[in-house]
């Protein structure tokens, strides 16, 4: 049996095209419209979670403890408002993740679990952390103004 010279014929390969997502907002936003949103994000944490409250009650009282301590130069004050800037960061995207695991899923995922974790345990270290550093720039202001 004689062999016929077939030549294989190169299939071109079309890239297969993913559905189009239509997005949440079609309209090009404008900066008022993300400031809008970022408050908004702002006030909902402040409303919906507990502990972003007690949080914020912290920094209101780190603030005034410093102020009226009076000898706070601006390293410290600078050293301070980071502290607590981090700490309430730190809370708003454990709320987003938390947010963000609701939305996934209802049922229990380990997976998700750990994350949630995780995410926590950060709060819980940047607010450790930052307990430490205030204790470093409030030792020396308070053995000052009591000698």
């Amino acid at each position: 049996m004689r062999r016929k010279n077939l030549r294989l014929r190169r299939i071109r390969r079309v890239p297969r095209q993913l559905p189009v997502q239509i997005p949440f907002d079609q309209e090009k936003r404008t900066w008022a419209n993300k400031f809008k949103d970022a408050f908004y994000g702002l006030m909902s944490s402040f409303k919906g979670q507990s502990s972003y409250k007690a949080h914020f009650i912290a920094a209101i009282i780190v603030i005034l403890a410093a102020f009226f301590l009076g000898n706070f130069d601006t390293i410290r004050w600078s050293i301070a408002i980071l502290c607590i800037v981090l700490v309430i960061a730190t809370e708003m995207l454990n709320t987003s993740i938390e947010n963000l695991a609701k939305a996934i899923t209802s049922t229990y995922d380990p997976k998700i679990g750990l994350a949630l974790d995780i995410a926590s345990g950060a709060v819980l270290f940047v607010a450790f952390g930052s307990v430490i550093i205030g204790i470093i720039l409030f030792t020396e202001s308070i053995l000052k103004r009591f000698q």
